[in-house]
């Protein structure tokens, strides 16, 4: 007996909804673009809530912004580490959707990974003043730490947490909520921070310790604020979150996408330290063209890593069913990323080579470094249209839950740059070392783009 005829009419309307058929090329390039802008935006106003610390510690004392710098070398390491691990989240709870029945269990899951790295990387944060003794720091260096060295380390373990949160809003595609979380930590550094250490009117001034408590003070409000958008502003309203009992299969499981993420950041950061230490080693005029192109291309850089962030939730949904049509949209996403983010960042370092003369008259009056800079701006434009570059399909892999060649596409490439860096800076001085870090940027770009589209493959 043949099925009745409304089945015959259900079943394609049901596999249609089941298998949406994927939007155009420009609809889903404007999609990934309305979540990039606002994740862009805080960003900036992260920066410039960093900038603004270390200009206020600056004013209070040379010794104080030695303490400062000291402490951030070893703190900002570690939330880079917080946050890679944290990322390996993301493709899970992109697929888990607005399903609050298996999206609940991943947030509780990934708070575990937040609260293990954070308690670790504050345990070494309590060390930095017995280190900096040991090594031979100054001795007003160390008498300038004060408990802030161990203020800092509650804000790592309150800034973990935040994270979390942070990082799940952006995985579920709430961009906005990520902003106001950006902008609320960004208000309080600008206030409170000169408000305790200068101690303006007749508000006592208290140094370092005052910048430790209003850091702190700044991580846990933005803790609360991240914790009530991501419980109040997604399905998740109503339902009960916490730190509860692990399923560790689960966090094994977000553990093997995000440990290689973080230890990834961590060779990062932990080889362009060395670079800057490279570039010291060659003159004072090198080390400070070296840091202002080192700002630059951290804010020319962030288009690539807000567009990257936004773009993972598409890819992971696409990516969900492991079948070639997915894998095929998985590419058509990163294309997209790809076509956002790309002319952004080489259009930003165009304007900044067009407004060179004033631009650089905000960093220094120092006539050698501004010459530096000029003459490298040509290397800066490769390494990060490079960088944004090798960024996108890295995200990818992220979105694929293969991270691990990204952790040894970096090992090679950087590794690499990290046994070059001082022989280079010592036979060529700075040109030379931003010629290498060019060419270990364009590495990664062959090797992440290599490992994405090797994962990728067309499987019949």
């Amino acid at each position: 007996m043949p099925p009745p005829a409304e089945d015959h009419e259900s079943t394609p309307a049901r596999s249609s909804q089941e298998h949406p058929s994927p939007p155009p090329f420009p609809v889903l390039t404007g999609n990934i673009a309305a979540k990039a802008f606002p994740l862009y935006l805080s960003m900036i106003a992260g920066v410039l809530g960093t900038l603004v610390t270390a200009a206020v510690l600056g004013h209070a004392g040379t010794a104080s912004l030695a303490a400062y710098a000291m402490t951030i070398a070893v703190f900002n390491p570690a939330v880079m580490v917080v946050q890679g691990a944290l990322r390996g989240s993301m493709p899970f709870v992109a697929q888990s959707g607005e399903d609050p029945g298996r999206l609940a269990p991943t947030l509780r899951d990934a708070m575990w990974p937040a609260l293990c790295s954070g308690a670790l990387g504050a345990l070494v944060m309590t060390t930095v003043p017995t280190v900096s003794a040991l090594i031979g720091v100054p001795e007003a260096t160390v008498a300038a730490f004060g408990l802030f060295p161990h203020l800092m380390a509650l804000t790592l373990v309150a800034t973990s947490f935040q994270t979390s949160a942070t990082t799940l809003l952006i995985a579920l595609g709430r961009s906005r909520e990520a902003l106001g979380i950006g902008l609320v930590h960004t208000a309080l550094s600008v206030t409170l921070i000169p408000l305790v250490v200068l101690g303006p009117g007749p508000v006592p001034a208290l140094g370092m310790s005052g910048a430790g408590v209003a850091m702190l003070t700044n991580a846990c409000v933005t803790l609360v604020v991240a914790h009530l958008l991501l419980r109040r502003r997604t399905v998740l309203a109503g339902h009960r979150v916490g730190l509860g009992r692990p399923q560790w299969s689960s966090v094994w499981r977000m553990a093997r996408v995000g440990l290689p993420m973080g230890s990834t950041l961590l060779i990062k950061f932990g080889v362009l330290s060395l670079v800057a230490m490279a570039a010291a080693t060659v003159g004072v005029a090198d080390a400070a063209a070296h840091h202002i192109l080192v700002t630059l291309a951290t804010f020319v850089f962030l288009p690539a890593t807000a567009v990257g962030q936004a773009a993972v939730p598409f890819m992971a949904r696409a990516a969900a069913t492991e079948t070639a049509p997915a894998y095929r949209e998985v590419r058509r996403s990163l294309l997209a990323g790809i076509v956002l983010a790309l002319p952004v960042v080489a259009a930003s370092v165009l304007v900044i080579s067009l407004v060179t003369g004033p631009l650089l008259g905000v960093f220094t009056p120092d006539a050698e470094v501004r010459a530096l800079v000029v003459a490298l701006l040509p290397v800066l434009f490769v390494v990060v249209v490079a960088d944004g570059a090798q960024a996108l399909p890295g995200m990818g892999l992220l979105a694929l839950k293969r991270t691990a060649p990204t952790l040894r596409t970096f090992a090679l490439c950087f590794g690499c740059l990290a046994l070059a860096a001082f022989p280079v800076a010592a036979a060529g001085g700075l040109t030379w070392l931003w010629f290498a870090y060019a060419v270990a940027s364009v590495g990664l770009v062959l090797g992440q783009g290599a490992s994405f589209l090797g994962v990728t493959a067309v499987r019949h």
